[in-house]
C-alpha cells in the first residue's frame, strides 16, 4: 500500500483504538447521512466527479458488482482524508458544487463494500475488515479506515478494470452487495437537467438493466446567454441559459420558441436540483444554502444573497423581453402565485423572492404605462409608441399576470385624461376613439372631470374624425356607425344624451338625441332623470333589488361564468376573465362607480345550496375586502340569476371545513337579478 495511505491508516486506526465509543458514534452518524441522502448517491458521485473536472461519468453493472467512474484528476491522499473522515471536505465553496465532505456517506444504504481505484490508490472500504482490527467498537462505519484492495476481488475485476480504465477513466468506484432494483431504479430515471448547471460533466453513460446515454453541448453563446441541447436516449431538449456572476436562470425551448414549464418542473438547481419548486415557469440555479440531503432550501444569509442576485437577473431579464415583445419568455417568468397575496404563505423561495423583487427592482419599471382594462392593447400601444413611452406590445398583452407583475414593480396604469392628451398624434382604429369616447362619457355622468374629452377628435361626424365641441358648434351629427361602436363599448344612447346635457352641448342634444330622454324641466336634474334605468343606481341596488337589467349576450349554450361575464359587463361593469390566473377570483375590473372590484362566480343548482371558497379565494377577500364580491349564479333553461355579496368575509357566515381545508357558507339572502337567456 502507498506510504502516504499507510499514515493516513495508521492514524485513523489509533484513533479508533483510543476511542471506539467515538467510532460507534461515527457509524451512527454515517447511518444518518445515509438515511438523509437516501436515492441520493447518484446525484452526490456525480457531483465529486464533476469537482474533480471530469467530463465523463460512467456507471455499469458487471456480475455482483456496481461501477461508477468518470476521467477526471484521480484521487490525491487529501481527498481520501476528506473521504474517510467526516465533514472535513478539503474543497471550497463557490469553487466546487460539494462542500461539506459528507455526500459519499450515501453509498452505505446500498453498498456492502466500496473498492476505489484512481492513481496510485487501491483500496477498499469494509465493515468486516474494520471489526477485525477495532474488536471492541460495538459499530464500525464502512467510509472510515482505508485497507489495501483484497487480491480476490482484484483478480475477479481486474478484465473489467483495465477495459475501464483503456477508455479513458481514472477514477473506478465499485460497490458490492449493492442494491439492485434502488440502484436501477435512482441510476436510470435522473432528471435530465442534472446536467444542466455542472461545471464540466459533459457527457453520462450509464449500463444497468436499461442503458441510459445524456449529453449536454452549448449550441451558441453570446456573452452570459447560451443556448444548449440536452440530448438522452428519449428526448432531445433545448434551453436558453442566462446567467450572471452568481445565479442563472433557464428557459425551456419548445419549436423554436421559449416554452412555461409547469410549476412541478420549475425544480431549484444548487448546480444540482432539490425538491424545491420556484413558483415560475423556468428552472434557476445559484449556490443556496440547503440541508444535508440537498433537498431543500435553507434560508439564511447565503441564500438571500443568491435569491437577491436572481431578482435582478429576472429584472434585466423582463426588460430585454419586453423591449423585444417575446410573448414566450414573458409568458415563462410569470408566477405560478399571486405577488400581492405572498405574505400570507409560508416561508419559500417565491416569498423571498416576491419580498426582494419589490426591494430591489420597484423603480426599474415605474415609467412604464399599462394600459386600462377598457382599452384594447393594439391602440394603446400606439398610442404610447407615438408619444415614445414604454408599455406592453399587443403581442405580448395577453400575456396572463404580465400586468399584475408590473404594477406590483411600479409600473402604473395610464388614466383617461393621459390617453387623450396624447391620442390627437396617434392614428388608431375606429373602436378605439369609440372606448375612449364611450369610457369618457361614463366618466362624466359619475360626475369625474374628463379634461381634455370635449376638444379631442374622436368622434366620427361626416366620415370625419372631429371633437365633440365642434360637432356640437357646427350644429352636425355623431354618425350611425359610431354610436353603434360606443353602444358596443357599453354605453347607451340615453346615457350620451344625458352626458350631452351635463356638459351643455344642447344643440347636438337637441338635433339628435331629443327623443332618447325627457327634457331637463321634467326632471330635478340629470341624475333624477336617469334614475329608472341609471347603471350606477342599478348596482347601487343589486343586492337588494329584483329588478330586471338587460342583456343580450347571455346565451343558453354559455357556462355560468361566461353569461355573468357577459351580463354584467353589458351593465355597466367593465370585466375581465382572469380565472386562470389562479388570483383567487374569476372576474376583475371596474364596477359600474368606476372603482376596481374582484368577483368570484359560485354556481348553484337551487337558492340556499351551499357553496365553498379555497383558502385562495378566502385570502384574497381577506385583502380586498369592500372590493371583492361573491355573484352566486342560478342559471336555468329560461334565465340566468346573478346575486351579488360583497366583502363576503364580513358579510357571510363561512365555516372551514377539512376539505383541503376550505371556507363553507350555508346562509345567506338571494336577492338576484334576472336576465333572459336567449
Amino acid at each position: 500500500m502507498n506510504v502516504s495511505i499507510n499514515e493516513l491508516r495508521d492514524s485513523l486506526i489509533r484513533e479508533a483504538k483510543s476511542s471506539p465509543m467515538l467510532l460507534s458514534d461515527l457509524a451512527g452518524l454515517e447511518a444518518y447521512v445515509s438515511e438523509s441522502y437516501n436515492s441520493r448517491s447518484f446525484i452526490e458521485l456525480l457531483q465529486n466527479a464533476d469537482d474533480a473536472g471530469s467530463t465523463r461519468f460512467y456507471v455499469k453493472r458487471y456480475g455482483n458488482y456496481l461501477f461508477v467512474a468518470n476521467d477526471g484528476r484521480p484521487f490525491n491522499i487529501m481527498d481520501l482524508e476528506s473521504l474517510c473522515r467526516s465533514a472535513s471536505s478539503n474543497k471550497a465553496r463557490g469553487t466546487s458544487i460539494g462542500y461539506r465532505g459528507i455526500g459519499f456517506k450515501s453509498v452505505v444504504s446500498f453498498a456492502k463494500e466500496v473498492h476505489l481505484i484512481s492513481g496510485e490508490f487501491e483500496i477498499t472500504f469494509s465493515k468486516e475488515l474494520t471489526k477485525t482490527i477495532i474488536d471492541k467498537a460495538n459499530k464500525v462505519p464502512l467510509i472510515r479506515i482505508p485497507h489495501e484492495l483484497q487480491q480476490n476481488v482484484k483478480q475477479e475485476l481486474d478484465t473489467e478494470i483495465s477495459k475501464i480504465q483503456k477508455d479513458g477513466y481514472n477514477t473506478i468506484f465499485i460497490f458490492s452487495g449493492v442494491t439492485a432494483n434502488q440502484i436501477d431504479e435512482e441510476y436510470t430515471s435522473f432528471a435530465y437537467t442534472t446536467l444542466m448547471f455542472l461545471n464540466n460533466v459533459r457527457n453520462i453513460k450509464i449500463s444497468l438493466n436499461k442503458e441510459v446515454n445524456a449529453s449536454i453541448n452549448v449550441l451558441e453563446q453570446n456573452g452570459s446567454k447560451k443556448k444548449i441541447r440536452i440530448a438522452t436516449n428519449e428526448k432531445i431538449t433545448e434551453w436558453l441559459v442566462c446567467s450572471n456572476d452568481s445565479c442563472s436562470i433557464a428557459f425551456a425551448i419548445k419549436n423554436g420558441k421559449i416554452n412555461r414549464l409547469a410549476r412541478e418542473e420549475a425544480v431549484i438547481h444548487a448546480f444540482l436540483p432539490t425538491d424545491d419548486c420556484c413558483g415560475l415557469g423556468f428552472i434557476v440555479n445559484g449556490d443556496f444554502s440547503t440541508d444535508p440531503s440537498r433537498r431543500h432550501l435553507i434560508f439564511d444569509e447565503t441564500t438571500k444573497k443568491v435569491i437577491t442576485d436572481i431578482t435582478k437577473l429576472y429584472c434585466k431579464i423582463l426588460q430585454q423581453g419586453l423591449q423585444e415583445d417575446n410573448e414566450g419568455l414573458l409568458n415563462a417568468m410569470m408566477p405560478y402565485f399571486d405577488v400581492k397575496l405572498i405574505q400570507l404563505m409560508k416561508q419559500s423561495f417565491e416569498r423571498e423572492f416576491a419580498n426582494l423583487l419589490k426591494t430591489n427592482c420597484s423603480t426599474l419599471f415605474s415609467k412604464f404605462r399599462l394600459s386600462p382594462s377598457w382599452f384594447n392593447a393594439s391602440d394603446f400601444h400606439i398610442i404610447m409608441s407615438s408619444a415614445a413611452k414604454p408599455c406592453i406590445s399587443p403581442e405580448c398583452a395577453e400575456v396572463i399576470y404580465l400586468d399584475g407583475m408590473l404594477k406590483f414593480l411600479g409600473s402604473k396604469t395610464c388614466d383617461i385624461d393621459t390617453i387623450l392628451s396624447l391620442v390627437n398624434s396617434a392614428d388608431i382604429s375606429l373602436n378605439g376613439c369609440a372606448q375612449l369616447a364611450a369610457y369618457s362619457m361614463k366618466q362624466i355622468l359619475m360626475n369625474h372631470k374628463v379634461s381634455a374629452f370635449t376638444k379631442t377628435p374622436i368622434f366620427v361626424s361626416g366620415s370625419e374624425l372631429r371633437s365633440i365641441n365642434d360637432i356640437n358648434d357646427n350644429e352636425n351629427e355623431i354618425d350611425d356607425c359610431f354610436l353603434q361602436l360606443m353602444i358596443d363599448n357599453g354605453i347607451s344612447n340615453k346615457d350620451i344624451g344625458i352626458c350631452l346635457k351635463k356638459l351643455g352641448m344642447n344643440d347636438l342634444f337637441d338635433l339628435q338625441f331629443n327623443e332618447e330622454i325627457p327634457d331637463e324641466s321634467d326632471t330635478d336634474d340629470c341624475d333624477s332623470a336617469r334614475s329608472s334605468s341609471s347603471i350606477r343606481d342599478w348596482f347601487k341596488a343589486s343586492s337588494s333589488s329584483s329588478s330586471v337589467p338587460t342583456s343580450s349576450s347571455v346565451q343558453k349554450w354559455r357556462s355560468a361564468e361566461e353569461n355573468t361575464l357577459a351580463a354584467l359587463n353589458e351593465n355597466g361593469f367593465n370585466l375581465s376573465d382572469v380565472s386562470m390566473q389562479n388570483v383567487g377570483y374569476d372576474l376583475s375590473g371596474i364596477d359600474p362607480n368606476g372603482n376596481k372590484i374582484y368577483i368570484e362566480v359560485k354556481s348553484i343548482d337551487y337558492a340556499g345550496q351551499k357553496f365553498r371558497m379555497t383558502n385562495n379565494e378566502f385570502a384574497a377577500a381577506q385583502y380586498n375586502q369592500d372590493n371583492y364580491y361573491i355573484a352566486i349564479v342560478h342559471q336555468t333553461k329560461e334565465a340566468l340569476e346573478i346575486s351579488l355579496v360583497k366583502n363576503p368575509i364580513r358579510n357571510l357566515n363561512m365555516n372551514r371545513q377539512c376539505v383541503q381545508w376550505v371556507w363553507e357558507c350555508s346562509g345567506y339572502e338571494y336577492n338576484p337579478m334576472k336576465f333572459e337567456l336567449k
